[in-house]
């Protein structure tokens, strides 16, 4: 009796350990495998990552590549246009060359003191007897009246102005012609006239546009994994 006592004190005895040994195990295999399911995410994270750095370089080779292709022919095409007739002919100085016309007609930055000055100056000044009785160039000209306009193609942006001259009909007609001719891009919205005696007054508001030079700068992008 005595020895089936032992004997099944001994069962247990291994039972338990057994047990034991078993659940050390399977603790065991779940840490592995779970540090394995952690180092594939993170390898799988890194692969995705490489490749998204390597797509973006790839991207920014290629545009470095066309735009080192277009140069030969933007070089042809500014050759061109300075043997041009019709941009030498509106050239405002002779010894310019007559790719600065473009430039003239469509400056790069929002120059308001060079439109005035042109308006002042060069357009309106030397008509006999027209007077400039106000002239403003400000997105806010004419009290709201010119506003600037969004959306415009190709990045153009424009530059609001209104204008008073007053003269007999001669006169306004020659200010007029001036500005339809001016070598400026210019786009009058709204003429309002009014009369007294022989004397008539125009309020001119329109716009002139301008378009900002493109950044060629090389920028460095920070890419976070």
């Amino acid at each position: 009796m005595r020895k089936d006592i032992d004997g099944i004190i001994r069962k247990r005895n291994l039972i338990a350990k057994t047990r034991k040994t078993v659940m050390f195990w399977v603790a065991g295999a779940s840490c592995a495998l779970g540090a394995v399911l952690v180092v594939a995410f993170l390898l799988v994270q890194t692969i995705v990552f490489n490749q998204k750095i390597i797509g973006m370089k790839s991207e920014t080779r290629e545009v470095l590549r066309s735009n080192i292709e277009a140069v030969p022919d933007l070089e042809a095409n500014i050759r061109v246009l300075n043997t041009n007739e019709e941009l030498e002919r509106v050239s405002l100085t002779t010894d310019s060359r007559p790719l600065q016309s473009i430039l003239d007609a469509l400056p790069a930055d929002d120059n308001r003191l060079a439109l005035g000055a042109s308006l002042q100056q060069k357009l309106f000044s030397g008509v006999a007897g027209l007077t400039v009785d106000a002239l403003s160039v400000d997105p806010s000209a004419a009290s709201g009246q010119v506003l600037a306009e969004e959306g415009l193609d190709g990045g153009l942006q424009e530059l609001p102005f209104s204008a008073s001259i007053s003269g007999d009909a001669n006169a306004l007609s020659q200010a007029l012609q001036r500005l339809e001719k001016s070598i400026r891009a210019v786009n009058v919205k709204t003429i309002n006239a009014t009369s007294s005696g022989s004397n008539v007054s125009l309020q001119i508001t329109g716009s002139a546009y301008y378009l900002p030079a493109q950044d060629l700068s090389l920028t460095t992008q920070e890419v976070k994994q």
